[in-house]
């Protein structure tokens, strides 16, 4: 490691002569020889996705797509005498291990299902939780049980094996690493978070909590979460490698309200992402984090991700880059770090935007190699704010300010403005803001101000959730019973709707383990008549709306299918709320689509639209994957599934999205259509696989009332500028969108994996669209915007305008990036 070791003392020593003298203030940073991996392992990768584990228990008597209508036996359920929603205050005891609709989890497609344990509390595993025995074999039983295994293998493929692993308050003392998998959330109490704590006889580069499912590609890890606890590494010795967690996870996971504490000096490492050969995953968000002491406290290692409102104090180097596309950075506070964010080494970072954040005796806040994008950082008593290749930029406190550097685009001239970093005008932020003029977050809820008796189980007014029977009434009637009353529970299970359900102002929802919403049935089955499934309140009303650990979806070939629509808006900022809830179409066994959509080159007609925040909505979504399938989860079978439309904005009362994934959808991922005050950290898209074949519009025709992009530009030449657009802003009242990280990305042409065949080897002419009725464009701006097997990065006018980015002249990342598009500034 000769050559290694001195990267590393060159490193610090480029450090400290950027600081004049002033070094010795500033803790060490993690040595360059850490950082730094290959980069062309990732540059090289393409998805290959043949199928996971085969449901080898699979119940068939289970038809969702065929429901038995139960609303004649369906009990009276009246508004519950005692509500316990208006009141919240201190609790001494989190509601979950005392609420029984927790135990009422079942897994409907496997054999046996009704009688599978989703809810498992450590203890009943024998854990302890005194700090001193060692509860390792406590926790892995308590995962594994039911023959649960790694990636899917077990009995119940990938969605048919769910589990809720709570853990009550204690020091629980691990002396290997605890392993988790696909479909597991582990939950600790957050009103006395539980400590997992590293044990003395911990081996050197051991982990704590390894939440990579080594039994599929990090690529494929879905439906993993982790949140409340503390993870404590302090038992081991602080010269060893110690990890306190492994996150190589990919969409629809969830890390939040995690702290980390290691020594200060050690060598130990927060937050790792490593898949093997693999690479680090393919992620949406994380947030609300903390990490104390050690060498590193994220070791990043991701194509992609949001990170929001994290804060790491007395470590060598707050977050260390050895892998990202595009990151995108929000509320991060570092205090007492070497470095805060270091993304330098040459060709491994696409794009780092850091925005509404401080730093507080910093060495050095950020380190780059090209395009970066720094928005409102508060810095004290620090060293260089930006430094690039080694080299200072020369700015310091950047509060209320906005810079960048890399290529730099405004309106119409296809040619940048700035390459070498400048300030631009700081960003329009519109009602996008809180009191400090930050941009408006939200933690995830987790009711633990609320007693047990405020939360109603679905159950009670007579829903089964077995993927047989309709749900439709017993939902609606515990909805409007329990708005502004009762919190309602979704245990674990496939609740059948044939019909729009509606939800009143009042309403809060959690799901278990990600608890499925299915439409069925002929009322969605009309694409001339589109028809929501989940209609969440009415235009012109007011109030409170959250969604937690929900899971939406279809169980049938339905093209008239809207699965959630928004048109209300909250008394206040983010009342209208969806956190860790996702959207799948296919690729499990829940849906017929899994089994109808086979056909090369005839995707059906699945969806008609995934999500439609509509004009007179306000909504908060943070951790959302509108996801269809592009391969089986619970199988092998080969899916051809053409939903319509992703997500549909309209919306002009402020919209946040942080860390939101749209893929595989025919007509687009995005559309903001006359949308105003839209704040988005991280939208993550891919192209159908099996596109141009057969080219879009097909298999869908235009709708002109939903303002449809009818591809007629392309006027019949290449094939793949009949493809998705990524994003389509659209419509002359547009205004104050603030788009930070965007990462676009084809890989294929044609079904089978087919290789690209368009101009150049690019598989895509087109992905970014301004409208040309887009004509005033004020507070407008994409920032920091990357692409994969793309021709022309942003268009102006339809996939037959005027090229305003080209990619061959942006060259980096995974094909091309730029730090800012101004739209028509």
């Amino acid at each position: 490691m000769p050559l290694s070791l001195i990267e590393s003392l060159f490193f610090f020593l480029s450090v400290s002569v950027g600081l004049s003298g002033a070094q010795q203030q500033y803790r060490n940073p993690a040595p360059a020889y850490i950082v730094k991996p290959d980069p062309t392992a990732y540059i090289d990768f393409l998805p290959n996705n043949p199928g996971h584990g085969i449901f080898r228990d699979k119940n068939t008597t289970v038809t969702p797509w065929s429901p038995i209508n139960i609303s004649g036996l369906l009990p009276e359920y009246g508004r519950p005498e005692a509500c316990g929603v208006e009141t919240p205050a201190p609790q001494s005891r989190f509601w979950l291990p005392d609420f029984q609709g927790a135990q009422e989890g079942i897994s409907p497609f496997l054999v046996n299902g009704h009688r599978y344990k989703v809810f498992r509390n450590v203890k009943d595993y024998g854990a302890v939780g005194d700090g001193v025995t060692d509860d390792t074999d406590a926790f892995n039983r308590a995962i594994t049980e039911q023959s649960r295994m790694g990636g899917g293998r077990g009995s119940g493929g990938v969605t048919g094996q769910p589990a809720l692993i709570y853990i009550p308050s204690g020091t629980y003392s691990i002396s290997s690493s605890i392993q988790l998998f696909i479909d597991t959330q582990v939950i600790g109490d957050p009103i006395d978070p539980p400590t997992i704590k590293a044990s003395s006889i911990m081996n050197n580069n051991t982990i704590l909590i390894d939440g990579y499912d080594f039994g599929m590609q990090s690529t494929n890890n879905f439906y993993i979460g982790l949140r409340n606890i503390i993870l404590d590494t302090s038992g081991a010795s602080s010269a060893d490698t110690i990890y306190a967690l492994n996150w190589a996870v990919s969409q629809a996971t969830n890390l939040v309200n995690v702290n980390v504490t290691m020594p200060v000096g050690s060598q130990h490492i927060g937050l790792e992402m490593d898949g093997g050969s693999s690479g680090g995953g393919s992620g949406l968000f994380m947030g609300d984090l903390a990490f104390e002491g050690g060498l590193i406290g994220i070791l990043f290692s991701n194509q992609q991700y949001a990170i929001k409102n994290v804060k790491l104090k007395d470590i060598g180097t707050g977050i260390a880059v050895r892998h990202a596309f595009v990151l995108a950075l929000q509320g991060i506070e570092c205090e007492n770090v070497g470095i805060c964010v270091d993304a330098g080494q040459i060709d491994i970072t696409g794009s780092v935007s850091l925005i509404d954040s401080s730093c507080d005796t910093c060495g050095v806040v950020v380190n780059g190699s090209a395009n970066v994008l720094l928005e409102n950082i508060d810095v004290n008593n620090s060293g260089p704010t930006l430094k690039i290749n080694g080299t200072s930029r020369g700015i310091s406190n950047l509060v209320g300010k906005t810079y960048a550097s890399g290529h730099v685009y405004k309106g119409a001239s296809g040619q940048p403005v700035a390459a070498n970093g400048t300030f631009l005008p700081y960003t329009q932020r519109g009602s996008l803001v809180d009191a400090s003029g930050k941009y408006f977050t939200k933690k995830q809820p987790q009711y633990e101000d609320l007693p047990a008796s405020a939360f109603a189980s679905v159950r009670d007014a007579g829903a089964k959730g077995d993927g047989v029977h309709d749900d439709t009434k017993a939902i609606q009637q515990a909805l409007l019973s329990n708005a502004g009353c009762k919190v309602t529970y979704f245990p674990h299970g496939i609740y059948i709707v044939t019909d729009t359900i509606y939800v009143p102002p009042g309403s809060r929802i959690v799901g278990q383990v990600w608890s499925t919403i299915s439409a069925s049935g002929k009322a969605f089955a009309d694409d001339s008549a589109p028809k929501p499934m989940i209609q969440v309140g009415k235009a012109g009303e007011v109030g409170l709306a959250e969604f937690t650990d929900m899971l939406f979806t279809v169980a049938d070939v339905l093209p008239g299918a809207i699965l959630v629509e928004v048109n209300m808006k909250g008394a206040n900022q983010g009342d209208v709320s969806f956190h860790n809830s996702h959207f799948r179409i296919g690729g499990a066994v829940d849906s017929r689509t899994e089994t109808a959509c086979q056909t090369i080159s005839d995707p059906c007609k699945a969806a008609f639209l995934v999500m439609h925040l509509r004009k007179t909505s306000s909504s908060y979504i943070e951790n959302a994957w509108l996801w269809s399938a592009d391969h089986d989860l619970d199988g092998v079978l080969n899916q051809q599934i053409g939903t319509g439309r992703g997500m549909l904005i309209e919306a002009t009362q402020g919209t946040w999205l942080v860390g939101t994934g749209s893929e595989h959808h025919t007509l687009y991922a995005y559309q903001l259509d006359n949308a105003q005050n839209v704040y988005a950290s991280l939208m993550q898209v891919e192209s159908p696989y099996w596109q141009p074949l057969p080219r879009a519009p097909a298999p869908w025709t235009p709708d002109p009332q939903w303002n449809d992009p009818d591809f007629a530009g392309c006027k019949g030449n290449v094939s793949q500028c009949y493809m998705q657009w990524a994003l389509r802003i659209v419509g002359a009242d547009t205004h104050t969108l603030a788009l930070y990280g965007q990462g676009f990305w084809t890989f294929f042409n044609g079904p089978n994996y087919g290789s690209c065949t368009g101009p150049n080897g690019n598989c895509q002419i087109n992905i970014v669209d301004f409208a040309a009725n887009l004509t005033r464009g004020d507070g407008v701006g994409l920032f920091n915007l990357n692409t994969k097997g793309v021709q022309n990065m942003v268009t102006l006018g339809g996939s037959g305008g005027k090229i305003a980015v080209a990619a061959s002249a942006n060259a980096g990342s995974w094909g091309g990036v730029l730090a800012a598009y101004l739209g028509f500034q």
